[in-house]
């Protein structure tokens, strides 16, 4: 039997003809807006408001993904929690401009995993934020025992040292103490390793380590010392004390714990205070900060980095007599 190629030619034909005329109609029957069953004018003009409008859509959108706004209705959502750095600005043109940011309060940033929010200086008051010093300064960051006070940047150290000094003299009252005494003391940078070969050597019984001499050398070696504050009371029974920025210190813990034992004979106890073990800010938390202030063009005189590695020398000795 043979094949008809002509019938085959025509069949194709017609098949092509009629998806034409099928797809034909489903594109007329698309851009026939109005369902005349003609194509006209208003139809053409009803697509192109269409297509401007899902255009000026993923506009919108993607001002919105850039710049981040910020609206007062974010921050009263339940899910929303205030970032651990604030910036306190005026509202900068590219927000001003951009209608998508009409009546925000300001704007989010995120770089990695570290977030931060922009707040505009006339917004501020909406959220119900202290700020130390207050609203001097532009970059602050969150005090780790009241997450609704944020400290400047640039004071945050000094005021952390602050705050565990007067935390030291509540103790000192509250136990009912006679006398007692914080000391500032800075190692310079060469002195830690020093005095930590000098131990690791004496700890692997090398021959010839003088550890009176490692502790001269680490005493001789202090780039500061100060004294913070001393005191003398007449004394008086302990009273358990509320503690916060040195509630992990376990060297104060034990103190109010043999203090508050009525059979402790406890009278005079001095030990050191790592700095750097309650400042708020470890290094991993720094990197992230600094990198944070780089992408927003902020810059100072040192980096956050070095501000953590310089606490990692600083000590605060206590003593106190009952």
């Amino acid at each position: 039997m043979g094949i008809d190629l002509g019938k085959l030619f025509n069949d194709a034909v017609k098949g092509v003809s009629d998806f034409i005329d099928k797809t034909g109609k489903d594109i007329a029957k698309a851009i026939d807006q109005n369902g005349d069953g003609k194509l006209d004018l208003s139809d053409i003009q009803t697509v192109s408001d269409r297509i401007q409008a899902s255009q000026a859509e993923a506009r919108r959108k993607a001002d919105l993904e850039r710049l981040k706004p910020l609206f007062l209705d974010d921050s009263e959502r339940a899910e929303f929690v205030m970032p651990k750095m604030i910036l306190v600005a005026e509202m900068d043109k590219a927000h001003a401009d951009n209608p998508v940011c009409e009546g925000s309060v300001g704007f989010k940033t995120v770089v990695d995993d570290m977030s931060a929010i922009t707040i505009y200086r006339d917004r501020i008051d909406d959220f119900g934020l202290t700020f130390y010093p207050e609203l001097e300064n532009n970059v602050y960051y969150v005090d780790p025992c009241d997450r609704n006070h944020y400290i400047s940047l640039d004071d945050y150290f000094s005021f952390m040292k602050m705050q565990r000094v007067a935390e030291l003299q509540r103790i000192a009252q509250s136990l009912g103490a006679t006398h007692f005494k914080v000391t500032y003391k800075e190692k310079s940078k060469s002195v830690a390793s020093k005095t930590v070969d000098a131990a690791l050597a004496a700890k692997a019984g090398k021959e010839g380590v003088d550890t009176k001499a490692s502790r001269s050398i680490h005493d001789s070696s202090l780039a500061s010392i100060s004294i913070e504050a001393e005191m003398r009371f007449p004394g008086h029974a302990p009273i358990r004390p509320e503690l916060h920025y040195l509630k992990k210190e376990i060297n104060i813990v034990n103190l109010i714990e043999m203090r508050m034992d009525p059979l402790s004979p406890l009278q005079q106890q001095r030990f050191n205070i790592e700095l750097s073990n309650s400042s708020g800010i470890r290094e991993k938390d720094a990197v992230k900060i600094d990198a944070m202030l780089k992408s927003m063009k902020i810059s100072g005189n040192t980096t956050v980095v070095a501000e953590v590695q310089n606490e990692a020398r600083r000590i605060l000795e206590y003593e106190i007599d009952f």
